[in-house]
Formats: C-alpha cells, structure tokens, sequence
C-alpha cells in the first residue's frame, strides 16, 4: 500500500470518530512509544493538538516540553 493511502485511512478512520473516541485513541497510540508520537505530529498534527492542547497551545514541542526530574538528574 502507498503511504499516501495508508495515510488517507488512517485520516479517514480518525475523522469518523467523536472528538472524546479520538482523543483517547491517539493519547493511547501516542503513549506507546516516541515513534507513534512523532508519527502523529508529523501526519496529524490537528489530531495531536485536539488530543494535547495544553502542549500545543503554550507553543511547546516535544523537544522543548520540560524533562521529568529523574531523567534530568540522569544527564
């Protein structure tokens, strides 16, 4: 399958969704590794921030997002 249609059905099968049934979907999908989480940013960045908002709307990215204390005492 060309990633163009991979991408259209995924887009497709996310649109038909709530907003709650979408939300919990993609928190789900991006918590299960950075992979996923960049995956979504990248593609579905609509999708991200409707599912994060507070990070989206404060302007933060990923990389830019506060570190927990244990990996800060780790570096």
């Amino acid at each position: 399958m060309a990633e163009i249609h991979l991408l259209t059905a995924i887009m497709k099968k996310y649109a038909k969704m709530g907003v709650p049934e979408r939300i919990k979907k993609i928190k789900k999908l991006v918590a299960k590794s950075e992979a996923n989480e960049e995956f979504i940013r990248k593609y579905f960045p609509d999708f991200y921030e409707e599912a994060f908002p507070s990070l989206c709307a404060a302007g933060g990215s990923w990389e830019s997002a506060p570190r927990s204390a244990l990996s800060a005492k780790t570096r």
